[in-house]
């Protein structure tokens, strides 16, 4: 499930949609979409990531924060960590998509 049954009513959600580079193969994809985990975790106000691929190359992030303040602080700080610019060195920036969301209703079963 994308959302978390967990997730506050206060927390705010990251997506970002995106594509590789077309020479970057899906085994180097995986890699350093992992690789980047370890660049977001240790950032203030991080509380979980998942990640989804699909079949025409396009990937889903999705990161939980304890509030959107920390998710832009972070998303900022982000763009000066070495491991993060290796990471964004291989994306297609033209097919990035990168918005925060706050709740603002729902409903769960």
């Amino acid at each position: 499930m994308l959302f978390s049954h967990l997730a506050l009513a206060t927390d705010a959600f990251e997506v970002v949609s995106m594509k590789f580079k077309d020479n970057v193969k899906l085994d180097e994809q995986k890699s350093l979409m992992a690789e980047l985990n370890q660049v977001i975790q240790k950032f203030e106000g991080f509380k979980s990531r998942d990640y989804y691929s699909s079949e025409n190359g396009r990937w889903i992030d999705f990161v939980v924060w304890s509030d959107v303040k920390l998710a832009k602080k972070a998303a900022e700080a982000g763009m000066s960590d070495p491991k993060a610019g290796a990471f964004f060195s291989k994306l297609d920036d033209k097919t990035m998509i990168f918005s925060h969301y706050e709740r603002v209703g729902g409903v769960k079963k």
